[in-house]
């Protein structure tokens, strides 16, 4: 028989938490080696444990699903992340892919369905239902379409704080953890991020990070 896939599991509804332990407990593929109710306590264990697999609700109070899997990919890249979340909008779920999610499973699924989504990303495959995918497809078609070349860099004038903001998203930090940095407000983040993707004419934050690695903007470490 193959080792068991080892699962950590976050949640801060007790009864769903409690009910995915005791489920996939019961299955001879895989072994639940911990749970956690809130984002940060599952950030210290998941580091210590190390899971293969690690399914986080996206809707937690303090460090959501986002915030989690954003920092899991920075400190502990081998753990795969499921997001359990509540609707298949597509915003929701490029925001869970770009923050480094490696599938995306709405609470209302089968547990079959769950199962095979851990087993499919525990294997190295992202993975998403069929309707999601098409969803996804349509959206990055839809960016594409929309999106105009990008402006020279010598057209673009960012600001010392712009350009250090984009060095900090190079290396993975959420928002509130950018703000603690460089010691201003999370919303004074946004608005930064805001007006750097206006500037530069993109749409999200790996495409300014990407702009700036092209034309050596990143301060190397």
């Amino acid at each position: 028989m193959k080792d068991r896939t080892r699962v950590f599991i976050v949640d801060d509804n007790r009864l769903l938490r409690e009910g995915l332990v005791s489920m996939l407990a019961e299955r001879e593929d895989f072994a639940v080696i911990g749970a956690a109710a809130s984002g940060r306590k599952a950030l210290e264990q998941i580091k210590e444990l190390r899971p293969e697999v690690a399914l986080i609700d996206i809707g937690m109070p303090g460090k959501d699903g986002i915030e989690v899997t954003q920092e899991l990919r920075r400190d502990a890249p081998e753990v795969k992340v499921v997001i359990l979340g509540m609707v298949d909008l597509t915003d929701e779920i490029m925001a869970c892919i770009e923050a480094g999610a490696a599938g995306y499973v709405l609470k209302e699924a089968s547990f079959d369905h769950l199962v095979e989504t851990i087993n499919s990303v525990q294997r190295g495959e992202s993975f998403c239902s069929p309707r999601m995918a098409a969803s996804l497809f349509s959206r990055i078609a839809e960016l594409a379409g929309e999106r105009v070349p990008r402006i020279p860099l010598s057209a673009v004038k960012l600001t010392a704080r712009e350009l250090e903001i984009i060095n900090v998203i190079a290396e993975g930090l959420p928002n509130k953890e950018i703000a603690k940095r460089l010691s201003i407000e999370a919303q004074t983040v946004k608005n930064h991020i805001h007006n750097i993707l206006d500037k530069l004419n993109l749409h999200t934050r790996l495409e300014a990070v990407e702009y700036a690695r092209e034309r050596k903007l990143l301060t190397e470490k």
